[in-house]
This record gives structure tokens, C-alpha cells and sequence, in this order.
């Protein structure tokens, strides 16, 4: 290599430490914070520039002790500057997590906009009992937290836009905001009855797979998407409310007890009935159906025969913005009349989709008095049911008989079945 060509490379400038420092920064900001306090070494351009990076990404993999004198020193030697985003990640127990604490308030005192707490391991972490004050707070992301009143009261935070809670206990009465717009509730326990969630402004909804007894919806008037799921981690099943209406009924002459004190697996399949199902506190209205009628895009799926559900439709709302529905097997038990309950209120719907495999033993007939109205259902909008299924068999062919006394033609009955070996064949 020619003399000129080496002397060029050795003598070239370091064109990387000549960018702004918000442009280092913002590199930076990619790595964990112990990566990036390193990097002061580099050079003495790069001495003092981890002191303001936008982001701090902390994961809990090192010893306790090392890592919180780490952070420890983090707290005191880096510059108060505004904070993008602060990612707490822990995967394991690090002792005394108190100090974790003091870290979310340092990242509120810095105005975070993006706040995430993660925990890894079998038990969730106590976050403690001070309320969330931040003017500036738009995300939160909580996973493996136990949640309190003070915590989940966000009166203080009047930018919080998005919320999700993954695995968290929530020990509160009340879910309360006025701004927030996105709100994600997965695998997390309601212990503390039935949970009030007041968030007017909300556009979005995702609650799946919760344990404990359903939330009651305030009206969401913005609500544009909503995705729920149910398990039979829910305490509203009808073999959870069921067990617990026997052990609290004292009346020697009901029949629904005294089967169930026989042991004669016999229930009335009356949803009406307190005895079976539980007691009902939805007497004043719908506790859970409402508050998602304002929606566009509504997926409804429960994996367990759900009480709350069958009442609800005692008092269906009308869903009179909603064009897309997507249901299970759940409204399709007895003589269907739970689907059409929920057909005669969406006026403007346009695309129905219902997901149903194998028969689940919780189909049984029930006698429910839903709010069934005297025309049937005929949307002008309506563009395409689709039903998805592992076989075409009696089940598929009544709930197309059910469809087509509702008024919607069997041209827009699509069949899809996911079991290809079967030689059964439903053409519409």
C-alpha cells in the first residue's frame, strides 16, 4: 500500500466523535446504561456525554449489590436533563428492591415520558403506596407489579396517554383517567371485587385472559377498537358463581340447592337464578357490555360459559357504530339467541366473524331472557358473515338457519374449515 494511502488513514479525523453531541447521545441511548456510562473512556470528546443520553435502559442481571452501588453512583453523577424513556427490566431478585422505588421517582423527577417496570420471577413486586405524580408521564408499562389505589390513581398524571399491565395483581377499587387513550389489561387478578374503570377518553381496549371477577365499564364514548378475551381463570364462570351462591344460600326449600347438596350435577341453566349463577349486581344496568358499545372493531371471545355476559344481554346496549364483530362459540349455545340479541343491536354492521371449535362442555342449553326486539335483524351494511370451524356439522348447519331467519341472505354466509380431512361440505 502506498506511503500517502497509510499516512491518510493514520492521520484521518474521527469523523464519529465530530457528530452533535444530541446525535452521540441518541446512539447511546440504544445501549444499557452500564454500556453506555463506558463509553466515557473512548475518548475525552465522549467523557461526559452519557451524563445526558435521553434514555436509560437498567436490567437487573448483575448481583444485587453491584448493581444498585452502580446505580447508586448512576443517580448522583448524571445531569438532570429531561428523560425520553426509562426501562426497568429485572430477571431476577436483587435483594432489597426498595431502592427500585427511588429509581421511578428520580425518572418522574427528570419528566419521563416512557416509563416501563418489569419483573421476572414467580412473585410480583410492591411498588409501594406513593401516588404517581407527573405532569409529563405519557406511557407506563407495568409487568410483575403489585398494583395499589395510590399507584393506579392517575389524577396526577394529566398526559398519560397509554397504559398496559401484564401478570399484576390489582388490589384497587377504581381505575380512574381522564387522558388516557390506549389501555392494555393481560393475565392480571381483580382482588378486589368488581373494579371500576372510568377512562372517557379511551380509543382503544385490550383486556384478556383476567383473573377474578369482571371490571365494570364506565361509557367510553371514543372507543374505537376493542379485544377481549375470557378464561376460565374468570370467577364469573357459571361453575364458579354456581359453588359460591350454594355455599351461601340458606334456604332449605330451594330446589337448585338441595340438588347440589345431593350431588345430582343438575342446574336449572336459568341465568337469572342466584342460586346457580351467583349473586347479580348488575340490576342498575349493564356492567360490562356497555361500555364497549361505542366501539368500531369489537373481538369478543370467552373460552368458559361467562354469567356476566348472559345478563349483560338481558339489557343489550345497541352497538350503533359497530362494523366489524368477531365471536365465539359462547353466543351460539341453546337457540342462539344470545347472537341474535347482539345482530338486532348493531345496526350498521358489516362484517361478522364467528370462531367455533369443538363443542365445549359448557354448551347447554340456558334459559335467559335477553333483550330481544320484535323485527329481525336485516343491516343494509351488512357485507359478509364468515364462520370458522373444524368441521361442518349440525352445529354450523342451525346456526345458518338462525342467520337466515335473522334476514341476512346465505350469500353472505362464508363457511371456512379448518380441518381438511374431514369430507364434510357446507357450500352457501
Amino acid at each position: 500500500m502506498p506511503k500517502s494511502n497509510k499516512a491518510s488513514r493514520a492521520g484521518g479525523a474521527d469523523r464519529i466523535s465530530a457528530l452533535p453531541d444530541a446525535i452521540l447521545q441518541h446512539v447511546l441511548s440504544f445501549l444499557q446504561a452500564r454500556e453506555a456510562v463506558r463509553s466515557c473512556v473512548l475518548a475525552r470528546r465522549w467523557r461526559f456525554l452519557w451524563k445526558s443520553i435521553p434514555v436509560l435502559r437498567l436490567t437487573g442481571r448483575s448481583p444485587a449489590r453491584e448493581f444498585r452501588e452502580f446505580m447508586d453512583y448512576l443517580l448522583v453523577l448524571r445531569d438532570r436533563s429531561p428523560l425520553d424513556a426509562c426501562l426497568l427490566n429485572f430477571s431476577k431478585v436483587l435483594g432489597n428492591m426498595h431502592c427500585v422505588n427511588l429509581w421511578i421517582r428520580y425518572a418522574l423527577l427528570c419528566q419521563v415520558r416512557v416509563l416501563s417496570v418489569a419483573f421476572g420471577g414467580l412473585f410480583p413486586f410492591d411498588i409501594g403506596h406513593l401516588p404517581l405524580v407527573s405532569r409529563n408521564l405519557t406511557n407506563l408499562e407495568l409487568v410483575n407489579v403489585h398494583l395499589n389505589e395510590k399507584f393506579l390513581c392517575f389524577s396526577s398524571c394529566p398526559s398519560l396517554e397509554e397504559l398496559k399491565m401484564t401478570k399484576c395483581p390489582i388490589l384497587v377499587e377504581e381505575i380512574f383517567s381522564c387522558s388516557l387513550k390506549r389501555l392494555s389489561i393481560e393475565k392480571c387478578w381483580f382482588y378486589e371485587g368488581r373494579v371500576l374503570i372510568s377512562v372517557p377518553s379511551l380509543t382503544s381496549l385490550q383486556l384478556t385472559d383476567a383473573c377474578g371477577t369482571t371490571p365494570f365499564l364506565e361509557d367510553m364514548p371514543a372507543l374505537v377498537k376493542a379485544t377481549v378475551r375470557f378464561t376460565s381463570a374468570c370467577s364469573e364462570t357459571r361453575a364458579e358463581s354456581k359453588m359460591t351462591a350454594n355455599e351461601a344460600c340458606g334456604d332449605t326449600s330451594c330446589e337448585c340447592c338441595n340438588r347440589a347438596i345431593a350431588g345430582v350435577p343438575n342446574d336449572c341453566y336459568d341465568a337469572s337464578c342466584e342460586c346457580c349463577y351467583g349473586h347479580d349486581d348488575s340490576k342498575e344496568g349493564c356492567v360490562f357490555l356497555k361500555g364497549l358499545s361505542a366501539a368500531t372493531d369489537l373481538k369478543l371471545i370467552a373460552e368458559t360459559e361467562l354469567i356476566i355476559l348472559k345478563r349483560d344481554l338481558r339489557r343489550c346496549p345497541t352497538f350503533s357504530k359497530l362494523k366489524t364483530l368477531s365471536l365465539n362459540e359462547w353466543c351460539v349455545s341453546g337457540d342462539h339467541s344470545a347472537l341474535i340479541c347482539i345482530l338486532q343491536h348493531t345496526p350498521v354492521l358489516e362484517n361478522l366473524s364467528l370462531q367455533l371449535s369443538k363443542v365445549p362442555d359448557y354448551i347447554k342449553p340456558v334459559k335467559a331472557t335477553y333483550n330481544l326486539l320484535e323485527h329481525s335483524f336485516a343491516s343494509e351494511n351488512l357485507k359478509i358473515v364468515e364462520v370458522t370451524c373444524q368441521e361442518v356439522d349440525e352445529r354450523v348447519h342451525n346456526i345458518m338457519k338462525s342467520l337466515s331467519t335473522c334476514g341476512i341472505p346465505l350469500e353472505k354466509i362464508n363457511i371456512r374449515q379448518t380441518n381438511k380431512s374431514s369430507g364434510c361440505t357446507l357450500t352457501s
